[in-house]
């Protein structure tokens, strides 16, 4: 089912069968997200913006070893499982107005082994949208969560501003190894470069707020409080996706050995795990590019 809410002018499209994600998003008239999947991209994770959950990211071989348990989870990108366990789900709509829309579904134990359910909710009105989500643990979980919007870009044209001066060292298959490095002169946004050709698929931490997305007619100020503290980046030809997220990826793994602030949360029985962003946009002068 596809549920639109909003105005002619600022309005989103949520296809609920593939994960409750915006499959349109339009800002100031124009149109900011990918509505079909990038080239070379697994097609089912390469559209939209949707929720990442109960994990984010990569999951280092799909294994989940918490609390004395161990299990393997499907694997989705090559040798690993990414993204979480509802960004293809159905999800039911369970609250609906012209301008927001709620929706829940609960976790498929072929997917993910620990037993809960989630809602997310979307709200937008002239120049905000507010997008907020809640996991509870029907059994005692890790838990983290995060959202993952494909923006739109033509000819390179975004620019992004994180205010961030580090970002996780990664293996070479993008898995965090729990080390910090300093940004460099590839990594660096906090000035808000033009993304470009740039080669960006970067996790950044302890993240100021606002993160700020820039095309030549709007400034997008995606703005958020704990538990969101992390940020990856990623640049493809099509798109730029700057993703807010409450804990690292592969966290289970990296906090299982000590490694501090992956951002993790446990849940007990009955307990939640609730975030949210709001992203206000404006007009801005087109600026050249750097």
């Amino acid at each position: 089912m596809i549920v639109r809410i909003g105005d002619e002018t600022d309005c989103l499209a949520v296809d609920t069968a593939a994960g409750g994600r915006i499959q349109s998003l339009v800002l100031s008239g124009r149109e900011r997200i990918l509505s079909d999947p990038a080239a070379g991209v697994e097609p089912s994770l390469a559209w939209g913006c949707y929720l990442m959950a109960p994990f984010v990211g990569r999951l280092s071989s799909g294994a989940v070893a918490w609390d004395g348990r161990t299990c393997r989870l499907p694997l989705n990108l090559g040798r690993h499982a990414i993204h979480g366990a509802v960004f293809d789900r159905a999800w039911d709509v369970v609250a609906r107005t012209a301008t927001s829309v709620t929706m829940a579904c609960s976790f498929d134990p072929g997917r993910w082994p620990f037993r809960g359910r989630m809602t997310q909710r979307l709200e937008i009105a002239r120049g905000r949208l507010r997008l907020e989500a809640e996991v509870l643990a029907e059994d005692p979980m890790p838990a983290a969560m995060g959202w993952h919007p494909w923006f739109r870009d033509s000819g390179g044209g975004i620019r992004v501003r994180i205010q961030s001066d580090a970002v996780l060292q990664l293996d070479a298959d993008l898995i965090p190894t729990g080390e910090l490095a300093a940004v460099d002169a590839r990594t660096d946004l906090r000035a808000g470069p033009a993304m470009g050709r740039r080669q960006l698929d970067d996790v950044y931490v302890a993240v100021r707020p606002p993160v700020v997305v820039t095309w030549p007619d709007i400034e997008l100020s995606m703005d958020f409080d704990e538990p969101v503290s992390s940020f990856v980046v990623y640049v493809h030809p099509q798109a730029v996706c700057v993703e807010p997220m409450t804990a690292w990826p592969d966290s289970v793994r990296l906090a299982a050995t000590g490694c501090a602030g992956t951002g993790l949360a446990s849940l007990a029985a009955g307990q939640k795990l609730a975030a949210s962003t709001t992203w206000t946009w404006r007009p801005t002068a087109e600026r050249p590019n750097r």
